[in-house]
């Protein structure tokens, strides 16, 4: 034994001294080696005026045995440009090809996200690494562009190589990115003091809203997304497994009569007479009272006992259906009524990115299965961007093989280059791609629930999966058939992801060849599948103009003089169009794509879409407008449909599901359009009304003094003359920070379900956000509380109903932390109390305080703490199961006293009777006899 130590010793100052690192010690290090992230301080200017933000990185060795001084790498995602100021733009690197940073670091940048740590090992000796000891710690410090406000800004799966082997570290494994130092004070948490005030994470106190829930009882006839019209009778049915299905011969119902037998378990299906008792009775008839193609009525009557849903389409049947589980969600006793319903818009979707991070075939069916409960008809699915390609294409095999999956290889000949926290060695999220038999699966799936799926292949400015597949195609080949790049032109730029390789070239012929081989093979499989591609989503984000200027292609072509970028454009744009009407599919894609801006040319503008006559006649573009954090982009999605395209509301700054439902920092969640969207600004949209969406986030596009309630003027608004052009609503959830199944349901839900109800229903409310025809009087004055009000009678739907029904579904909406007030009165003794009053976002959810040894305990509404020897209170919120709960939040008794309780000191109004909740702040009627929290 003692030997065999020596030995092992030996090795190691062997390898110290040769600055050799073996696989077996990539392997042992990578357990060893401890790494924290700290951001120290955000909001730093530099002396060229860029803002960015301190770090530190701590590498500290937990091992028994030194870490060497040389021979490894630690390889790295960071979502931002390290030490901007010594980047040099010419050549895409550092200063000198690498930077030494503190801890005798040096830093590359590899490409996009990665970065790279090696130990320096040049000639100055001031620098020169050591090896670092059992024990000992090394702080890499550094200033990063922008700012890292949260705990999701840090990508897991740091990982060591020595060049042949990559092993990642262990303690940065967890997707929850434990290894990054909690953001505990402002500067920490705050993009800028003292202005970033949207960046102050709420504390119970803040998330108390105190609104006025309906009860169990009220809700259970009621249904959503809320139907245009619903009549409840006085008679009840009861629906069991003696009950029949009748598609009254309509064959093209039969696929949606066994999926509603499959949800009513020991029905069947016959052809039965129509006075026939215990009957659901599905029909389709052209002459039905809604002239919506997915529209329907339900007559729900008893003796007879029927259910007659009647839709002028499948999906209308199929969305009546829906209604009706609805209804049964809280048993088969449902009342008698009729319902006359059809959709806002027809077109109500969700945005699933799978090229930043890939999901299977599973999660995608799961998804659709719970779109489909609220009646959602549209998948886009993203399955090509920078990060990922994720179909097969069988006749371009590189596509899927190279492109469909991340790991080490920098000469990117068998996969693109880890990012986003890639495994290495091509396993986990950044890897994965649907075979045609997956893709056919998910079309059937989503047919069978009334969803058309909308393939996305981005072939603008995010097509670096596609570019470095291509190029290894044609190394096998031997052929540039299908080259995406001129290599021959020098291109310098970088992207907002860091990539200077990402832009198909406009000008090559084996672009247009690409996307039009693309096209019919996608076109193919829907084909085969017996499911028409109606669509094809071609994304559009706009490309550095570097990468079309330069290209040696784009000057042959004659693209030069003034403003060539955007004869490039529009030519590109135009060209991609005709492929797409070639072959029988109509054509969608961002805003940027169709605009005739950034331009010089003064016939150009931010408000001037590219002429729809330029393109095939028998050619329907939809365009999905993002833009909206000033009063021009704004008004994109009416400028739009003016000019004949079709428009699919997708507000980033209301419908971007990817970003944190609220200030935390310890929470999932992007930031890129504003710091958080929580589930009532999804609720507060207003599609037909836009020009009263203008509430962008303050810090980055700074205060709307002129648009107070988000209204604009109406001289500064555009006229919508073809608002019948508007034709729907879609959200949309980018993956680059969702790391799990888990991460990416909690993120969706429940604010997909408020973004359905929208999508589906036109509230009365909306109507009075209204822009100001009158310069010199102020602006109206939206209704607030019937704004509010409705907001309580959806929530307490999502509360009572729907939480419950996702997670039969296996999918886990988040659960928000409760909110807490404090309160101080003066009982009938003339005795001062204090009374702890709580509520939750959703009724169901139960508020739990923390007691002595570590115990959960749920909270009553209001709770008498005047005898309470304790300062601090730990909060949770728990799920009706008692199964899942909310993050911790605490709450600090002695705190400033809020408004209501000075207006009562004050005398100006009236105290609340006893210690019940004050009015306006109800949520539940508490009881008279409030306990103690010890009692609790």
């Amino acid at each position: 034994m003692i030997l065999r130590s020596l030995v092992r010793i030996l090795a190691i100052l062997i390898a110290l001294c040769r600055g050799y690192v073996n696989t077996a010690d990539i392997n042992r290090i990578a357990k060893d080696l401890k790494i924290t992230y700290d951001v120290v301080r955000n909001g730093v200017l530099t002396p060229y005026a860029t803002v960015t933000y301190f770090a530190n990185v701590t590498l500290e060795n937990i091992g028994s045995v030194p870490i060497p001084a040389a021979g490894w790498s630690i390889y790295f995602c960071h979502h931002t440009l390290i030490q901007p100021v010594y980047y040099n733009a010419t050549i895409n690197q550092y200063i000198g090809g690498g930077l030494i940073l503190s801890g005798n670091i040096t830093l590359t940048h590899v490409k996009g996200c990665m970065f790279k740590f090696d130990p320096y090992n040049g000639d100055n000796k001031l620098f020169q690494n050591l090896p670092l000891k059992p024990g000992d710690l090394r702080n890499v410090s550094f200033l990063a562009s922008n700012w890292a406000i949260s705990r999701y800004d840090v990508f897991p799966n740091w990982y060591l190589s020595n060049s042949t082997h990559h092993e990642i570290i262990e303690n940065t494994k967890s997707p929850d990115v434990t290894f990054v130092s909690p953001h505990k004070t402002f500067v920490e948490f705050m993009r800028g003091i003292p202005n970033d005030v949207m960046g102050i994470p709420p504390t119970p106190f803040e998330r108390y809203r105190g609104y006025n829930f309906t009860d169990l009882d009220n809700i259970k006839s009621s249904i959503l997304p809320t139907p245009l019209k619903q009549t409840i009778g006085n008679k009840t049915i009861t629906i069991d497994k003696r009950w029949r299905i009748d598609r009254d011969r309509f064959r093209v119902l039969s696929d949606v009569a066994k999926y509603l037998q499959k949800s009513i378990k020991g029905t069947k299906i016959r052809n039965l007479k129509s006075t026939s008792n215990k009957v659901i009775q599905l029909k389709i008839e052209q002459n039905s009272t809604t002239g919506n193609p997915e529209g329907y009525t339900m007559n729900i009557t008893a003796n007879p006992d029927r259910v007659e849903i009647i839709g002028k389409s499948v999906g209308g049947v199929f969305n009546g259906i829906q209604s009706l589980f609805s209804l049964l969600a809280f048993g088969g006793t449902i009342p008698t009524m009729t319902i006359t319903d059809e959709p806002r818009f027809g077109h109500r979707g969700l945005l699933l990115d799978l090229a930043r991070n890939f999901f299977p075939k599973s999660t995608v069916i799961k998804l659709l299965e719970v779109m489909a409960l609220f009646k959602l008809n549209k998948l886009q699915l993203n399955l090509a961007d920078d990060e990922g390609w994720r179909l097969d294409i069988e006749t371009l095999p590189e596509l899927a093989k190279v492109g469909g999956r991340r790991c080490h290889d920098p000469e990117e000949k068998t996969c693109l280059f880890s990012q986003l926290g890639s495994h290495p060695n091509g396993s986990g999220l950044g890897s994965g791609y649907f075979t045609k038999t997956d893709y056919q699966d998910i079309l059937n799936a989503a047919k069978d629930r009334n969803i058309e799926i909308i393939p996305s292949i981005n072939i603008a400015g995010r097509a670096r999966a596609a570019i470095i597949a291509m190029n290894e195609y044609s190394r096998r080949t031997n052929t540039t058939d299908y080259n995406l790049h001129d290599k021959h032109t020098e291109h310098v730029y970088l992207t907002d992801t860091l990539f200077d390789d990402s832009a198909i070239n406009p000008c090559m012929p084996s672009t247009f060849k690409f996307f039009d081989t693309v096209l019919k093979e996608i076109k193919s499989y829907h084909t085969e599948a017996k499911i028409p591609l109606e669509q094809i989503n071609i994304g559009g984000d706009d490309s550095p103009a570097a990468s079309w200027l330069n290209s040696s292609y784009c000057k042959m072509d004659g693209f030069t003089g003034t403003d060539p970028f955007m004869r490039i454009k529009v030519n590109f744009t135009t060209q991609i169009a005709k492929i797409a009407a070639a072959n029988g599919v109509n054509l969608s894609g961002f805003e940027e794509f169709f605009m005739a801006w950034p331009t010089t040319d003064p016939r150009g503008g931010p408000l001037v879409p590219f002429d729809v006559s330029r393109y095939p006649k028998d050619l329907e573009i939809s365009v999905h407008t993002r833009n909206s954090q000033n009063d021009v982009f704004i008004q994109r999605a009416t400028a739009l449909s003016n000019n004949g395209y079709k428009v699919i509301l997708s507000q980033s700054d209301f419908l971007s599901f990817d970003h944190a439902p609220e200030a935390d920092p310890e929470s999932n969640g992007d930031y890129w359009a504003i710091r958080f969207i929580d589930p009532l600004r999804v609720f507060s949209y207003l599609p037909e009304h836009r020009c009263c969406n203008l509430i962008p986030d303050e810090f980055t596009f700074g205060k709307m003094p002129f648009a107070p309630y988000g209204c604009i003027d109406d001289s500064n608004c555009l006229e919508a003359k073809q608002p019948q052009n508007v034709t729907g609503m879609q959200a949309q959830v980018w993956t680059s920070r969702v790391r799990n199944e888990e991460q990416l349901f909690g993120l969706l839900f429940p604010r997909l379900v408020v973004f359905a109800e929208r999508a589906w229903h036109r509230a009365p409310w909306e109507a009075s956000y209204k822009v100001r025809t009158n310069v010199n009087e102020d602006f109206p004055v939206p209704d607030l509380a019937a704004r509010d009000a409705d907001w309580a009678r959806v929530a307490s739907m999502i509360g009572h109903r729907e939480l419950k029904r996702l997670e039969a579904y296996n999918v886990n909406p988040r659960i928000p932390p409760p909110g807490a007030r404090n309160m101080t009165y003066k009982d009938a003794n003339n005795t001062i109390k204090h009374v702890l009053h709580t509520d939750v976002a959703y009724p169901g959810l139960q508020p739990q305080v923390q007691g002595g040894k570590d115990q959960w305990a749920d909270i009553k509404p209001a709770t008498d703490i005047t005898s309470l020897n304790m300062r601090v209170l730990n909060y949770r919120s728990r799920n009706a199961a008692n199964n899942r709960y909310s993050k911790v939040d605490t709450y600090v008794l002695e705190r400033p006293r809020n408004v209501l309780e000075k207006l009562v000191d004050a005398g100006l109004i009236a105290p609340p009777p006893g210690i019940d909740i004050p009015p306006g702040f109800g949520t539940t009627n508490p009881s008279t006899d409030v306990p103690p929290i010890a009692a609790v």
